[in-house]
């Protein structure tokens, strides 16, 4: 069976970045055009292709975001410089379903957008096309930028299938945050102390909450998370791993001899449960942690009561703008880095070489693949990239002293409207193929307007006095230094094997863990975790980690021979 090595994460966003290929590198491929502008480049033949065709063109394309305008500024724009229109095929419900429909009945779009693990079974029917030919013909800014890594792209076969974005970032994306959030009041209250464990946290909010039991007259609710009806993973394993000063690899652990473990079966994970159990036992657990969906915690969040939790900045985005609505900005969150010990290594902020979470990928019954690829092409160079990101030269940036900054108008606009920014731009489908927030172009400057300064400027007077307390510019500030590794395991394609037992391990994990967490004494929490270790154990855990530990090690092997290791 067919499947790429590595196809996708991301997201939403997920932000993210990576690792730029090193000029003259041996094994770094290069791209005719000036500055990374399109131009001829050697085909398959050794021939050069003809430049590329700007004809009128519509390509359909997968959407699941509603948002997404075909007709944009920047949408048009593009249009006017390519020729290629997007004509947006908008996903209703579950994706999956659609894609195996799609699938069953071969009526898919010009491209498939897709996460990676849905990728293996559209290779394996032949519904989309190797690319390397393709893109030897007309994609040399796809091999510029991707340099080094370029190889990566490849399947078993040698194919590449699945078109993935670079990460060319080399620091921590200036709007990136730590997952452990503390509202600005506990902290204010406390005198804005230095926390670095999660014990150290739960003194503070045990000495706040016992002090206002209510706030607005509602209860008070030390700790929370982002719905763990919907996402018990979010609140139970990723701050596992998290506190632990690991990576983002998902469900699992990979220790320095690259052997693949599940989370939810550690030391970490029973510690972190012994944490909620803490706060549990002490009335300090939102009591609706394992039971409210994610739009419910959301809307909780907005009432300003939530003291903490494991709560990352792109769940707060929206709570925030409501309590600074209701002007209530002591009520926001600060995001900091927390561990379970002080002399803990943190390795949690980590960037990749490659963003695959969903990918694009040509069908079949793409009508003009070339120009598929010319389009993609565009959009990697300098040109493409300040367009997708960045958006119109006195619209949406002006350049001041040389350097771009957002537009004021089209900034104050964006604050106004939150649905200004899909009307308008730059946002859609293309912007996929951003290099990454703190990535820079030939010129110097940042790619995305993502910026330390950027983020200042947006920052209410609340929040800078907040950052001036502890010496941070912005909220980035508090993570630890950025580490590079080859992958997140979940950017990997998923494997076939152990995948009825992987679901019936999750299932286990998400019946049991409330019994851990709400154990009544010592004993009773020793003996649900025993309970619970067992039936995972029983559920198929050994063929879930036989299996990952199998593709992350063929991976590495890949990676290595690509890296000349």
């Amino acid at each position: 069976m067919r499947k790429p090595l590595l196809a996708m994460l991301s997201v939403v966003t997920a932000a993210a970045l990576a690792i730029s290929g090193c000029s003259g590198n041996k094994n770094e491929p290069t791209a005719s055009g000036e500055n990374g502008s399109p131009g001829a480049s050697p085909g398959a033949s050794g021939e050069a292709s003809k430049a590329p065709d700007k004809s009128p063109i519509k390509i359909s394309i997968n959407s699941i975001d509603p948002k997404f305008s075909p007709d944009n500024d920047v949408a048009q724009k593009l249009a006017e410089l390519t020729g290629v229109t997007l004509d947006l095929q908008f996903v209703v419900g579950d994706l999956t379903q659609k894609l195996d429909l799609w699938l069953a009945g071969g009526d898919y779009p010009d491209m498939v957008v897709m996460h990676p693990k849905e990728v293996g079974k559209y290779i394996d029917a032949g519904a989309v096309i190797p690319l390397e030919d393709l893109i030897d013909q007309y994609g040399p800014n796809i091999k510029k930028a991707f340099g080094k890594y370029y190889n990566l792209l490849k399947a078993e076969d040698g194919h590449i299938y699945t078109l993935p974005a670079p990460y060319l970032a080399e620091e921590t994306p200036a709007d990136w945050e730590a997952p452990w959030a503390v509202q600005y009041d506990v902290l204010r209250e406390a005198g804005y102390p230095e926390i670095k464990t999660l014990d150290q946290l739960f003194d503070i909010l045990k000495a706040y909450y016992e002090k206002h039991p209510t706030i607005d007259g509602k209860p008070t609710i030390p700790w929370s998370g982002v719905g763990g009806a919907d996402h018990p993973d979010w609140i139970l394993n990723n701050p596992a791993f998290q506190a632990a000063g690991k990576p983002d690899h998902s469900w699992f652990l990979i220790d320095a001899s690259n052997n693949v473990t599940l989370n939810i079966l550690s030391d970490y994970q029973k510690r972190y449960d012994k944490f909620l159990n803490k706060l549990y036992l002490n009335g300090m657990l939102d009591k609706e942690f394992f039971t409210i969906n994610y739009d419910e915690a959301e809307a909780k969040t907005a009432q300003g009561r939530t003291l903490a939790g494991s709560l990352p900045a792109w769940f707060l985005k929206y709570p925030e703008q409501s309590l600074r609505g209701q002007g209530k900005p002591e009520r926001q969150f600060a995001n900091i880095e927390l561990l379970f010990d002080e002399n803990t290594p943190d390795h949690s902020n980590t960037i990749t070489p490659i963003n695959s979470n969903n990918n694009w990928q040509i069908s079949k019954n793409a009508k003009d693949p070339a120009r598929i690829i010319q389009y993609v092409d565009f959009l990697l160079t300098d040109e493409g990239q300040k367009l997708i990101n960045w958006g119109i030269e006195g619209k949406h940036y002006d350049v001041v002293n040389g350097k771009r900054v957002v537009n004021a108008a089209w900034k104050a606009k964006k604050t106004e409207d939150p649905e200004y920014e899909f009307k308008s731009g730059p946002t859609g489908p293309f912007y996929w193929f951003t290099y990454g927030d703190g990535a820079k172009l030939s010129d110097g400057d940042y790619a995305t307007p993502n910026t330390k300064d950027y983020w200042v400027s947006t920052y209410d007077d609340a929040t800078k006095e907040l950052l001036s307390k502890y010496n941070k510019k912005v909220f980035s500030d508090f993570m630890a230094p950025v580490e590079r590794v080859p992958a997140w395991i979940w950017q990997l394609a998923e494997p076939t094997e152990g995948r009825a037992e992987f679901k019936r391990v999750q299932q286990v994990y998400k019946k049991e863990s409330p019994k851990i967490v709400y154990s009544k004494t010592d004993e009773e929490f020793e003996a649900n975790w025993n309970r619970y270790a067992e039936e995972i154990r029983k559920a198929g855990s050994a063929k879930v980690e036989a299996a990952y530990d199998r593709i992350w090690k063929a991976y590495i092997d890949q990676y290595n021979k690509t890296m000349g290791q």
